[in-house]
């Protein structure tokens, strides 16, 4: 391999997590075009009353995120009250001021990895959750009516000061999702404006223990649209706080999203998520996210959505009635395909941008990939590290006879070196002259020079399949391996106390020592060149140092994969070595 050829190599091998980092951060989503909507004039929007004449208007043609009214309370909010709705899995805490959901708690999660710990909790102090900003009598800092009409039912009420008669419904169901309704009820005897408003899903933030660790602040916002399908805003979050002109706080309505009605908002980290669909899709949405600016202020600290609503007129004894479910769960896929409504997309199995081409092989290998693991957990002694371990196991026996076909016709590449090194030297001042012999050679050695490259480029897709599903698998979440605590995160032995890196990972190391040795049982038994044999040493450390960096901080459940597969190519290439030697 000269020069030129060892710069591409490299170049080609930085190519991939290059491109994941600008398509993340800098390349937008990719949207099918907006169909435009009839422009309809919008009066101010106030509650007095308005003529016969007004009709319910559409969304304007450039929305922006609405100012919210913070009116000084003359009088004192009445003490609050609350009010709990419970089932085996989920319970809710109502609140009369601001009339939504303050807490959460998720009782077959816990919150930490440790005999102590209490499920997974969530609080919405900051803007309680299904609460609405932008409409005077419905703000958090208002007090509302809240009676239980049931063990898994209850209602909030209240006249805001225009006449209009709020009712929300609210019944807790199964599977992490709540259903309730919306009332708005004109009981005077002329028409009136319900103003533009929004509906807010609460603030998410990352699980307890994973601010300090590299890798695992995901969170983000979703948004889906039945003709642009799923928009993943978490990845373009910096974009738009730039954009914004504010690095601490967050509230935009994004470009591509104000002429498109969203089907459903989530906000989400790691592992669970909250997603507010409502049944009657008429709104668009905005994404809310917080920095804190003394933590290198890059990545958010908590994230929302809102759904936001145009004006809309009431008749006189009319009602404007809007159904929602509201589902506050696990991020686990059977659940979300239960739900319906593609709400299975927040787990991020479907590539948008420049790579969506690979969804037709990416997308069911995702899905496949997490039934497997999870069948082999079921059915399997020793948990997900032994499904991982199987599942890799079975994905080398599935491409071994690509694998196979790689490794010799890499082995024959290596073979002809120093004759095309002589074609080379002989030929160097008639390039045609040297093409044609090289070619020559190629066809009498049955060599093909691509022939160790396509057959691993088709198993990129897998691999970046099973790289998502084992980033992102709340399956694994405190299930340990070994001395591997939790494969849903790095190993961080002895956190805080290793300068430089703050912890220690064993397998990324074992990993990279691993793909060494690799390297080193492919070299080829024919004599090179000083120049080779410097090239293929430089070939040999470099790739496993790139990963061992790249890996070091990613999820163990990953890791392991990756240290397996190579464990396994190392006994095929071990055993096609003993077989030619016997040969």
């Amino acid at each position: 391999m000269n020069k030129k050829d060892l710069t591409i190599v490299i170049l080609l091998a930085l190519l991939i997590p290059a491109w994941m980092f600008i398509d993340r951060t800098f390349v937008a989503p990719r949207y099918a075009t907006p169909t435009p909507l009839p422009s309809t004039e919008i009066a101010p929007a106030s509650e007095a009353p308005i003529g016969a004449s007004s009709t319910t208007p559409a969304i304007s043609a450039a929305p922006v995120p609405l100012s919210i009214e913070n009116s000084s309370k003359t009088t004192p909010l009445a003490p609050e009250k609350t009010l709990t709705l419970k089932n085996e899995q989920l319970e809710i805490v109502l609140s009369s001021h601001g009339g939504g959901i303050i807490k959460a708690t998720l009782f077959e999660y816990a919150d930490e990895n440790s005999d102590e710990s209490k499920p997974v909790q969530f609080t919405y102090r900051k803007q309680p959750a299904l609460s609405y900003l932008g409409i005077s009598g419905l703000e958090k800092t208002d007090t509302f009516q809240l009676d239980r009409i049931s063990r898994n039912k209850a209602t909030l009420s209240k006249t805001l000061p225009s006449g209009i008669y709020f009712q929300r419904t609210l019944t807790l169901l199964d599977n992490y999702n709540i259903e309730f309704t919306d009332r708005f009820i004109n009981q005077s005897k002329q028409a009136l404006l319900l103003p533009a408003r929004r509906i807010h899903t609460g603030y998410i933030s990352n699980p307890i223990g994973t601010d300090s660790m590299q890798g695992l602040h995901i969170l983000g916002v979703d948004s889906y649209t039945p003709a642009g399908g799923v928009n993943y805003w978490g990845r373009k979050l910096n974009k738009l706080f730039k954009k914004s002109g504010n690095p601490a706080a967050l509230d935009t309505v994004p470009e591509d999203m104000r002429l498109e009605i969203a089907d459903w908002v989530s906000a989400k980290n790691k592992f669970f998520t909250h997603i507010l669909r409502p049944h009657e899709p008429i709104a668009t949405m905005a994404v809310l996210a917080d920095r804190d600016l003394s933590e290198k202020g890059i990545l958010p600290t908590s994230v929302a959505a809102t759904l936001n609503f145009t004006s809309t007129a009431i008749e006189q004894n009319n009602t404007v009635q809007l159904p929602y479910t509201f589902y506050i769960g696990p991020k686990q896929y059977d659940l979300l395909k239960q739900a319906g409504n593609s709400m299975e997309k927040v787990m991020e199995f479907e590539t948008i941008g420049f790579w969506s081409f690979t969804n037709i092989l990416m997308e069911p290998s995702r899905k496949a990939l997490l039934y497997s693991m999870n069948l082999f957990n079921q059915y399997l002694p020793g948990g997900y590290g032994i499904a991982i371990i199987i599942l890799t196991l079975l994905i080398r026996i599935l491409f071994w006879p690509l694998t196979h076909k790689s490794t010799e016709s890499m082995k024959r590449m290596q073979e002809v070196q120093p004759e095309l090194k002589a074609l080379q030297e002989k030929y160097k001042k008639d390039p045609q002259r040297m093409q044609q012999e090289t070619m020559k050679l190629y066809k009498e050695r049955r060599v093909n020079p691509m022939g160790g490259c396509l057959p691993m480029f088709i198993q990129i897709p897998v691999f970046f399949a099973l790289f998502t599903v084992l980033r992102n698998a709340i399956e694994l979440r405190f299930s340990s391996f070994l001395w591997i605590k939790d494969l849903s995160t790095a190993e961080n032995l002895f956190a805080g106390s290793i300068p430089l890196v703050g912890a220690l990972n064993i397998l990324p190391i074992v990993m990279s020592l691993s793909m060494i040795w690799q390297q080193k049982l492919s070299s080829p038994g024919t004599a090179m060149t000083p120049e080779q044999q410097q090239q293929q040493k430089i070939m040999m450390f470099m790739m496993p140092i790139m990963m061992l960096f790249f890996f070091y901080t990613m999820p163990s459940g990953l890791v392991l994969y990756w240290t397996v597969s190579n464990l396994l190519m190392i006994a095929q290439i071990g055993m096609r070595n003993i077989r030619q030697k016997k040969a």
